[in-house]
């Protein structure tokens, strides 16, 4: 029998202290194990999530004003023509489908360091292009 006195645990070198171990303490090893698994999981989480915020914000802060002046100026002029504009009212719709968080940040968008491709994001890139021609032909200042 193991020494009360000494290690809880007991040692790895003791061929059987597995068997002379308690139900009790092989529960709490284990829930020890088990708590310090996932701290370790959690801790490395929340710096890979802090370092990956830091150096993406910028960038999702760009997209993410460019985003909604194309669907401010989409609206604005929606309200103001979009019931003689049909073309018009169907692009605002299709641009609040196509520009919705998830896909503007979507994976698939940035390479494998997630960095926009040098031709930035094309999507964005496109429906700025759409709400110019309609701030063109309705003479509309986008500054």
């Amino acid at each position: 029998m193991s020494d009360l006195f000494g290690d809880v645990w007991g040692s790895d070198e003791e061929p059987h202290a597995d068997r002379e171990m308690s139900y009790d303490l092989k529960k709490l090893r284990d829930a020890h194990n088990k708590r310090g698994y996932l701290d370790g999981i959690v801790s490395s989480k929340e710096i890979n999530l802090q370092q990956g915020f830091n150096e993406g914000f910028p960038t999702g802060s760009s997209l993410g004003l460019r985003v909604g002046l194309i669907i401010g100026r989409l609206q604005g002029l929606d309200y103001k023509y979009g019931n003689d504009d049909k073309e018009l009212r169907e692009k605002f719709v299709l641009a609040k489908k196509e520009l919705k968080i998830g896909n503007v940040l979507s994976k698939a968008v940035f390479d494998p360091n997630f960095d926009l491709p040098g031709t930035g994001h094309e999507k964005v890139n496109e429906w700025e292009g759409i709400t110019k021609a309609f701030c063109d032909k309705y003479k509309v200042n986008m500054k």
